[in-house]
């Protein structure tokens, strides 16, 4: 929990300091760092690690920090959160920045679970349902699990919809019991 209010803080920091123009390559970034982060998860600890000098660790984040569009933000964030010794809640803080750009926008990111690959249509028809629950604009993210045998569970960081045959069997089952 208290790494979630750190990243928090930070995250707001970040984005007060932001010119609005400006968010929409931010959340690039912020996809970018997930995508790097979430391929070599041992960069975040090598970034904290006292094993090596802080000055290597921090020309380590420089470099990543210069392949984003806003470079000189992330090089600050990346230095002081070397140089405090706080870089593994820069995960927490992807996420954070993800949230509060998309809701400033009226937007909200859906995990969404499907049984099977399903047409245009019928995601944008449960796009809508989620949208009138959440009174936001939704953005899908799309995943088949065939274990859900049927139906979709749709979950953000604090609403969880499941309307999946699994759920439902599973239920029955509770019932008979």
């Amino acid at each position: 929990m208290r790494n979630k209010l750190i990243a928090q803080r930070y995250s707001k920091a970040i984005i007060l300091n932001m010119e609005k123009r400006l968010l929409d390559s931010l959340l690039e970034d912020t996809n970018s760092l997930k995508t790097i982060f979430s391929q070599d998860p041992s960069l975040i600890k090598s970034f904290d690690s006292f094993l090596y000098p802080l000055k290597k660790r921090i020309d380590l984040a420089l470099d990543v920090a210069d392949k984003l569009n806003n470079k000189n933000i992330w090089k600050n964030l990346f230095r002081i959160l070397i140089k405090k010794h706080r870089f593994t809640i820069i995960p927490d803080i992807l996420i954070e920045l993800e949230e509060n750009i998309l809701d400033s926008r009226n937007q909200i990111k859906v995990s969404l679970k499907i049984a099977h690959e399903q047409t245009d249509k019928i995601l944008n028809d449960i796009a809508e349902v989620i949208k009138d629950i959440l009174k936001k604009d939704v953005i899908l993210d799309v995943k088949i699990d065939s274990s859900i045998i049927g139906g979709f569970i749709a979950q953000t960081n604090s609403i969880l919809i499941d309307g999946s045959i699994k759920n439902s069997l599973d239920r029955l089952v509770k019932i008979k019991k």
